[in-house]
């Protein structure tokens, strides 16, 4: 019962309408008084909750006899519900999407003054990430992959690369560690690795487009991004210098 009531929680419902939403499920076709009683909610909250599951399509208002009545439809209906959601969210982030340079001509439009956020949860972290995604230039980057492997979590990254293959983002990486990183199939992604004892880094440094970010992967996370071309492109040159240079350290060690 702890498992349905938290599952229908992280779902999008509060307390109040679960316990109204599984009465009216165990109940059947009944009055918001009897559901009120049965899921010990105050009938006036009762009642609005009613309203406002009948308008999700979860719980269908009757009139009988001149008394309202409730009935509640197949839990099937919140599967079509989170159907119909998702399509209205990929809709928004298509229109949003279109919108990105127009708004980012007004959001540029203060002056050359560099922006700068600042980053210190793992939550934060993914946001930047999803933020990234959704832009169209390539990605380029120097990891200390064993330290950021050990705070981000599998089903985080398998999420973020399925992310980058859909958006078919570039994206070339120095990965420094003795091991090689787990890239998913189909992603556009070119990496070389540089061992820890020629450059041992407990941090990142990533560019794309007209931001840099700096983390420190050191007892949690720690980042700094800075919005301005200028400085994107300086960080940019010095990563492509490393590019080389990595790729040369690798020549050698192979030959």
């Amino acid at each position: 019962m702890d498992n349905l009531l938290q599952g229908l929680r992280r779902l999008g419902f509060s307390q109040k309408e679960v316990s109204v939403y599984l009465a009216a499920l165990e109940l059947g076709k009944a009055s918001a008084n009897f559901i009120a009683r049965r899921s010990k909610v105050n009938r006036a909250t009762t009642y609005a909750i009613l309203e406002g599951l009948d308008e999700k399509g979860l719980i269908t208002s009757l009139l009988e006899g001149g008394e309202r009545r409730f009935l509640a439809e197949s839990p099937e209906r919140i599967l079509s519900l989170l159907h119909l959601q998702k399509e209205e969210l990929e809709e928004r982030q298509r229109l949003a999407q279109s919108l990105m340079g127009q708004l980012q001509a007004f959001y540029n439009s203060s002056g050359a003054k560099p922006r700068i956020r600042y980053i210190e949860s793992l939550e934060g972290l993914r946001l930047m990430h999803r933020e990234y995604e959704t832009l169209d230039d390539e990605i380029i980057q120097l990891i200390g992959y064993d330290a950021f492997s050990k705070l981000q979590d599998r089903g985080a990254s398998r999420e973020h690369q399925t992310k980058l293959k859909h958006q078919k983002k570039k994206v070339r990486a120095i990965v420094v560690s003795d091991s090689q990183p787990i890239i998913f199939d189909g992603l556009d992604v070119e990496y070389v690795t540089v061992p820890p004892s020629f450059l041992d880094i407990q941090g990142e440094m990533t560019v794309c487009g007209n931001r840099l970010a700096l983390f420190a992967f050191q007892d949690g996370v720690i980042a700094i991004e800075i919005v301005s071309q200028t400085i994107a492109d300086t960080a940019r040159a010095a990563l492509e210098l490393a590019w080389r240079q990595a790729q040369q350290i690798k020549s050698k060690s192979t030959t």
